[in-house]
Order: structure tokens, then C-alpha cells, then sequence
């Protein structure tokens, strides 16, 4: 087998020798999700630290978006549970501007989506345990954390539901969010630098049924090194991040599909 082999049509993931397959294009259903999503402005300056110089900062606005997603059906119709924290931003780099969500961190409970979304759609997937969220009458609450030490934690209060016309706002473009991302692959072996470093375009799609408005806060705690040497600096930057003021938050039921079909890497 010629893994190098350009000329074969198969896209390889490792093990390369091993697994080859049909480039993955087309529509990725995810026919039942839950989301639920706090939002807080923040102040630009330490902010623009943490987001690559090839995008500008739309403005200093940090969302932390929980997702539960059942019945994937390139995982055979099972789950998995998902935290994203991003924030609006605009690439700069190609002759008519990307808007979208620059993704700082997505972190996930299951093997298989985070290698696919790491190494082939370019977003910045880590491991942590998420349990399910919990609701007990307008009350919701989600965690995150690293073999027993919680680093995460959503509070949130449902205040009303979503009107029909919300609804439908919400859903028109075909509810289409725009993912950034920075793929970054070391050099192998004692060497500085990047074997492949570049930004990185994954749309998703969204159909929403219904939901409620939400005021919520989170919480951040710091770990140390020895608690979690692996993520302990992403915790810490994210945590470092003052709070200026809540926005209104959002819990919400409906579907998704992931745009493989038009994701790509950006000059």
C-alpha cells in the first residue's frame, strides 16, 4: 500500500495503512439536539491575545455553548455531549471577509468525534467528561471536568419560551453557523515550529423546534498542573478573562447537520 499515493482517491486516517476510505463529503445529520448557551462581553485587550492576528474581533463577546447530541448518525445513530467557547470574529485573509465563531476550545466526551473534527475539519478539540445536563423545573446546570476535578460550571434560569416568530428568525439561512478554527500539527521529534498551521472553515446547519430564553452565569476553576497538566493553561486563559456583564442565554431543542461538504481550509 502507498499511503502517499495522491492518485488513489481515498482519504487516509491513521492508521494510515490501514484505513483508507471515500472523502467524506455532503451533510452530517444529527437529528436530536439539545443546546444550551451562556454569553458575556469581555474586555478586548486580553481577549485579542488569545485569537490568531489573521482575525479581527467583531467584538469582546465569549459564548459557552453546551450541546447534548443524540442519534449522530455517522456514529451509527449513538451520542456524545459537547462545550464550545468561541467568540465573533472575522477573517481577514481572503478577498471578501469570513465572518463566523472563532472557536477557542471544544471540548468533548467521546474518541471519535474529536479525532475527526481535529485532524480533518481543523477545530480545536480536547477530551473532558460532560455529563448530561440537568433540569429540575426551570432550572438548568452543566459541568465539565477532568477525572473528578470540575473546571466548568452553567447555571442557568428559563424565563420564557421562545415565541413562533423567534423561532423562525432563528432558523432562516437554514440556521447556518459559521465555525472557525486553526488547525496546527507539530513537527515530529525536538524541533520548533509547525509541520501545518492554518485557519480552517466548517459550517453547520441548524433547525430549531423550540426553546426558552435563559439568564445564566458560569463559573470557572483553575487547575494546576498536577490536577491536569494537559489543559491546565487553556483553563487558566479562559478563566482569566473578566467578567463585564451577562447577556441573555438560551436553551434549545432541534437538529443539526455538520457541512463536511463545505468545510475547508482558508488561505
Amino acid at each position: 500500500m502507498r499511503i502517499k499515493d495522491k492518485e488513489d482517491g481515498l482519504t487516509h486516517r491513521m492508521p494510515a495503512h490501514i484505513i483508507g476510505y471515500a472523502p467524506q463529503g455532503g451533510k452530517w445529520a444529527y437529528d436530536d439536539v439539545t443546546s444550551i448557551t451562556i454569553s458575556y462581553m469581555t474586555e478586548m485587550a486580553p481577549l485579542r491575545e488569545l485569537i490568531p492576528e489573521e482575525f479581527d474581533i467583531i467584538e469582546p463577546l465569549m459564548v459557552v455553548n453546551y450541546q447534548k447530541c443524540n442519534a449522530v448518525q455517522w456514529m451509527g445513530g449513538s451520542e456524545y455531549s459537547l462545550v464550545v467557547v468561541s467568540t465573533p470574529a472575522r477573517y481577514m485573509e481572503t478577498k471578501e471577509p469570513i465572518d463566523g465563531a472563532f472557536h477557542h476550545v471544544l471540548w468533548e466526551n467521546k474518541t471519535a468525534p474529536i479525532l475527526g473534527g481535529r485532524e480533518e475539519a481543523g477545530m480545536p478539540k480536547v477530551f473532558a467528561d460532560i455529563p448530561d445536563y440537568r433540569r429540575m423545573d426551570k432550572s438548568l446546570s452543566v459541568n465539565v471536568s477532568h477525572e473528578g476535578r470540575t473546571f466548568l460550571e452553567m447555571e442557568l434560569t428559563m424565563e420564557r419560551p421562545y415565541t413562533a416568530e423567534e423561532i423562525a428568525g432563528m432558523n432562516e439561512n437554514h440556521g447556518r453557523l459559521i465555525q472557525l478554527g486553526w488547525r496546527y500539527l507539530p513537527k515530529v521529534g525536538p524541533y520548533p515550529g509547525a509541520a501545518l498551521s492554518e485557519a480552517t472553515y466548517y459550517p453547520v446547519d441548524n433547525e430549531y423546534f423550540s426553546g426558552s430564553v435563559c439568564q445564566g452565569t458560569i463559573k470557572w476553576t483553575e487547575l494546576t498542573q498536577m490536577q491536569h497538566p494537559m489543559q491546565c493553561s487553556i483553563i487558566s486563559a479562559l478563566a482569566a478573562l473578566p467578567v463585564s456583564r451577562y447577556l441573555e442565554g438560551s436553551f434549545k431543542k432541534g437538529r443539526s447537520w455538520m457541512r463536511m461538504d463545505l468545510a475547508r481550509s482558508l488561505p
